[in-house]
Formats: C-alpha cells, sequence, structure tokens
C-alpha cells in the first residue's frame, strides 16, 4: 500500500474549491459524505427557525453556514498537518476529485432552487422597473417568503409577487388593495373601497396633466371569491388589474418581506410593508 504526505495547503485549497474535498484528499471519504448530510440537515433545522424571514436573522442564518464550510476548511487543514503521511485509498486519484468536484457542482445545481424554495421557502427578486416606487425602488434586491400564503390570508396592503394573468411564465408584483368581496372604485386617481376612501400615504402620483379613463376612472368592480385587485404604488406609471383584471388566489406567489441589497445603502435591510 503506498504511503504519501499530505500537503496542508493543498487540503486547504481543495475544501475552498470544494468543501469536503480536502477531507477525501486526507482519505477520508467517509467524513466528507457526512459533513454534506450535516449541511443539509443544518439547513432544514435553520429553516424551521423562520430566521430566513427577516433580514437580520438571514444575515445568521448565511453567517452559520460561512461558519460551518469554515469548520470543514479547518479540518481538512489540521487533519493534513496532524497526519503528515496517510496510505494511499483507491480514491485519492486526481480523476476521482475531479469527478466528485463535478458531481457536488451538478447536484447543487439542481437542488438549489429546491433548497431556497420549498426548505428555506424564499426567493430572491431584483426589480425591473419602477412601478412600485417609492416603496421598490429600481434595482432594489428584494426577499419573497413563498409559504406566507399557505398559512395566512392575503389581506389588503400585501405587496407581493404573482403570475401574470396574460401570461403565467411571467411575475409581477404589486399591492393587494381590495380581496375577495369588496366593491373597489377609483374616481380621478382617487381609491375607493366598498364607498369608503382608503388611505395610501405609499402611493405616487407621477403623472398629473394627462388623464387616461381607465388609469384614473374606473369601476365600482365587485371583486368575485378567491380573487384580487392589486395596484403599482406608482400609480401614473403601472400596469395592473386596472388593465389586466383580478389577480386568482391560485396566482400568487409570495409575500415580500425586505430589501437585501440595493444601490442606496440606506435601503438595505428595510422591511417592505
Amino acid at each position: 500500500m503506498k504511503i504519501k504526505k499530505r500537503n496542508p495547503v493543498l487540503a486547504l485549497l481543495l475544501s475552498i474549491f470544494d468543501p469536503g474535498l480536502g477531507q477525501i484528499y486526507n482519505g477520508q471519504l467517509g467524513k466528507s459524505i457526512a459533513f454534506y448530510f450535516v449541511g443539509y440537515l443544518l439547513l432544514i433545522l435553520l429553516s424551521l427557525t423562520g430566521l430566513q424571514y427577516n433580514f437580520l436573522g438571514l444575515l445568521v442564518v448565511l453567517g452559520i453556514g460561512i461558519l460551518f464550510v469554515l469548520c470543514i476548511m479547518g479540518d481538512a487543514l489540521i487533519v493534513a498537518v496532524k497526519r503528515k503521511e496517510i496510505a494511499l485509498k483507491r480514491y485519492n486519484r486526481w480523476y476521482f476529485y475531479l469527478i466528485f468536484a463535478l458531481l457536488t457542482i451538478v447536484i447543487s445545481s439542481i437542488t438549489d432552487d429546491f433548497v431556497k424554495n420549498k426548505i428555506l421557502g424564499i426567493k430572491a427578486y431584483k426589480m425591473p422597473g419602477g412601478s412600485m416606487m417609492p416603496s421598490l425602488m429600481i434595482g432594489d434586491h428584494i426577499m419573497v417568503n413563498l409559504k406566507y400564503y399557505k398559512n395566512n390570508k392575503p389581506q389588503r396592503g400585501d405587496i407581493l409577487v404573482f403570475k401574470y394573468p396574460e401570461d403565467p411564465s411571467r411575475e409581477f408584483i404589486k399591492r393587494i388593495v381590495a380581496v375577495g368581496g369588496d366593491v373597489i372604485e377609483g374616481k380621478n386617481k382617487v381609491i375607493y373601497v366598498n364607498d369608503k376612501l382608503i388611505n395610501e400615504p405609499y402611493i405616487q402620483l407621477s403623472n398629473t396633466k394627462n388623464k387616461l379613463e381607465q388609469r384614473d376612472t374606473f369601476g365600482p368592480y365587485v371583486i368575485p371569491k378567491r380573487k384580487f385587485f392589486v395596484m403599482g404604488d406608482n400609480r401614473d406609471q403601472s400596469y395592473d388589474s386596472r388593465f389586466f383584471g383580478f389577480v386568482g388566489i391560485e396566482e400568487l406567489g409570495g409575500k415580500a418581506l425586505y430589501v437585501y441589497w440595493s444601490k442606496n445603502k440606506d435601503r438595505i435591510g428595510m422591511q417592505i410593508k
């Protein structure tokens, strides 16, 4: 059986490239596989805490994840230093390292959406347009809770992601203004729900000169059960239920939570409401 020295720097570099690969280099295939299972178990346990549904909690989750990866890297380095030499196993070949790295990349790419959407229950979006200004600015990166409406009823004022009724392959983000059973009416850009003027301190009116009938004055419409009337906060620059009609409950994707990144650093961590 061939004995060969282990290079601690190489063990560390392999772990940086692909956590767990350093353990295989050190002749510890079982430990490498165990680390992967522990990592997924840790992810599941963290998802159960709900930390990811607020910005500071997300930072905690990311911090724990980074710490776990650092532990894997540190283990590979320490073992290589202590052992110095190992009896080479059949898998201590460069092509096995390559196969292992490619395999983990493929598995990660396949399970990425499942991990984020099903386990963590969150999805990241980037605002491409200004229909929700000033609540959401162009270029804001936001986090959405995909599980929220499985346990909670959609409410007026919720900002949510939904499938565009005219093309389900596309997703829009708007604010719920009226829910099933409500009567909504727009009179010269003023919104009434159930004959009551609603308070909307978050809206922006950018076009005060040109009047468009369907945009500025509409209804009254009775919202069917399990349907919602959604509008953008930037009322004069939003394509919403005034034009494409109601959004069904089956088309709801998730509730917008917070801004996790923005060009305007003051907006990072801002709760969306």
